[in-house]
């Protein structure tokens, strides 16, 4: 019975010294497997700034770990995240092995695409961004770009239609201006006319009837002479 517990012992020992060995030589900067990683926490929250500790490297395992899940539909955990040469200014490599065989690490360009597709779940995760939270050889990602709810040609349409309306009805404003003016002017003209049709009729204060003819005949028989009226 103890033969056997020393047995298993002896296996779990050597497994993982093992799992350690091989991450050792696989997990460096000459690596074709191994990426790098500069984080800068000062930068990014100045006074605010959070001490990078082993909790938060477990963090970061967990959200590679999250990543290659994502990615690649396998059950990958923190244990498949290796981290190595880490540095006091905060940058370290990093490297992801199978989950079912540790001696199998994953190629790089799949973990480099399972970065892209969760990349803003690491900048939330830390409260940074691509320039703070750096992927060294991984391009940052772009802001989305938002499209309006409503089409560009629409709202131009919409712009034009209105200056169209604007300008049809400044043209209708002024249209009935001008043609109250001229019926004002046009009826104070017949008022004048009028007016001077009166004072034909009228002699040194004598009202004299107008024939209603072209030639503008008068009644002479209720018209008065000049010289009639100053000999008396």
């Amino acid at each position: 019975m103890w033969s056997g517990i020393f047995l298993v012992a002896f296996g779990l020992f050597t497994a993982a010294e093992l799992r350690s060995t091989t991450t050792h030589k696989l997990c460096d900067a000459t690596s074709p497997y191994a990426r790098k990683v500069r984080i800068s926490l000062k930068a990014a929250l100045g006074d605010n700034a959070y001490p990078w500790d082993d909790s938060e490297e477990f963090y970061f395992q967990a959200t590679v770990a999250y990543g290659m899940r994502k990615f690649t539909n396998r059950s990958f955990s923190v244990d498949d995240v290796h981290i190595c040469e880490e540095t006091v200014r905060i940058s370290f490599y990093f490297m992801v092995t199978g989950p079912e065989n540790v001696s199998n690490p994953v190629p790089r360009i799949q973990v480099d695409e399972a970065i892209k597709m969760v990349r803003g779940r690491f900048n939330d995760a830390f409260s940074l961004d691509d320039s703070t939270l750096e992927f060294v050889g991984i391009k940052p990602t772009l802001p989305t770009v938002s499209e309006p709810p409503v089409t560009v040609w629409l709202i131009v349409f919409g712009i034009v239609i209105g200056l169209v309306l604007v300008a049809f009805i400044a043209l209708m404003v002024t249209g009935h201006r001008e043609k109250m003016k001229k019926g004002k002017v046009q009826e104070e003209d017949e008022n004048e006319e009028i007016e001077d049709k009166t004072l034909k009729g009228t002699e040194n204060g004598v009202y004299c009837t107008v024939l209603d003819s072209n030639d503008g005949l008068k009644n002479e028989a209720f018209c008065l002479d000049d010289d009639k009226l100053t000999q008396l």
